[in-house]
């Protein structure tokens, strides 16, 4: 059995990450093509900060808007999403912060205190450490969600940041619901207040905007948890290093329930009788590759030799694909 398989399941989600350098993004890019030349609809999303699919495909897609991949078989898109960018929507979403001046105005309402103690720091920093990878994940949504694409293909930074998304959908849960106790409570106030001294009042959207950001996230944790529309390829080279860090990815997948049936196992060094130090690297590999099995018994494992030229553009690409399934 092979990576193949996955080319036959009907999924809505494929995520893609490993520790850095191990060549992710090029198999989120064969996977892409493969899927294309299918008959589907293929969208592949990067929140990597390093452009690493405009890498991939030698083609620029930095633009911030989606960009059919030229050259493919069938639908092919790609996006680029920039973390710190995407950061910046949640600051207009909310507002900017009230400060303890601010709140003074509405003292004398029952529980103001009790709630401005609670929400602590999230009064003091819009957006908290941290908003900029959530309102990624939130921008993935947008497009994930649309129906126009059959497969959206994720193409994750390292393992720490994709341990980060991970817990994004707790984290915004936490952090929407927070927010918008404050907004409902102060938009209350403030109409109270306007009934008392006359006056009119814009009607506030951010209440609904954070609503319904906060139904999204909630929807796609259901969808991430769902192994029939999700599935994780986990990626790694033959180093003990790269194997013990796919071996903590591979844990937080199971604590959030994301199931993870493949692994690819890249660069693995072939064997070379007239050079000492390749054949050595080899046995090496062939070692850590039965540590590897062991680690991993129950996913399906996809073994790839290192090829000797640079994966870039779309013909390296297809050569990748074809060792890749």
């Amino acid at each position: 059995m092979s990576l193949k398989e996955i080319t036959n399941m009907d999924l809505k989600y494929i995520l893609v990450g490993g520790k850095g350098g191990v060549g992710k993004t090029s198999v989120a890019s064969a996977l892409g093509i493969a899927l294309a030349e299918l008959g589907k609809r293929v969208l592949i999303i990067s929140t990597d900060p390093a452009h690493s699919v405009s890498d991939s495909f030698d083609m620029d897609f930095s633009s911030g808007e989606i960009t059919k991949v030229k050259g493919v078989v069938g639908d092919l898109f790609a996006l680029e999403i920039n973390p710190s960018a995407a950061g910046e929507e949640i600051s207009k979403a909310i507002g900017q912060p009230m400060d303890s001046d601010q709140f003074s105005q509405f003292s004398a309402i029952p529980g103001l205190g009790e709630l401005q103690k609670g929400l602590g720091e999230d009064l003091k920093s819009i957006p908290p450490p941290g908003m900029d990878e959530a309102l990624s994940f939130a921008k993935i949504l947008e497009y994930a969600e649309d129906e126009v694409y059959d497969t959206v293909i994720l193409d994750t930074a390292p393992t720490g940041h994709t341990l980060r998304l991970l817990n994004i959908p707790e984290f915004l849960d936490s952090f929407l619901g927070r927010m918008l106790k404050m907004k409902t409570f102060l938009s209350n106030a403030m109409t109270m207040m306007k009934s008392l001294f006359g006056g009119s009042q814009e009607k506030d959207r951010t209440v609904e905007t954070l609503e319904a950001m906060k139904e999204k996230v909630l929807v796609a944790r259901d969808k991430l948890m769902d192994e029939e529309k999700t599935q994780f390829i986990k990626v790694l080279i033959p180093t003990m290093m790269s194997v013990f860090e796919t071996e903590r990815l591979a844990e937080e997948l199971d604590q959030h329930l994301i199931s993870h049936r493949f692994t690819v196992v890249n660069q693995i060094n072939p064997a070379n009788d007239i050079c000492s130090y390749c054949m050595n690297r080899h046995k090496e590999h062939l070692k850590n590759i039965e540590y590897i099995k062991s680690a991993f018994p129950d996913t399906i494992i996809t073994e790839i030799e290192a090829l000797d030229r640079e994966i870039r553009g779309l013909d390296m690409l297809q050569v990748f694909k074809e060792k890749l399934l």
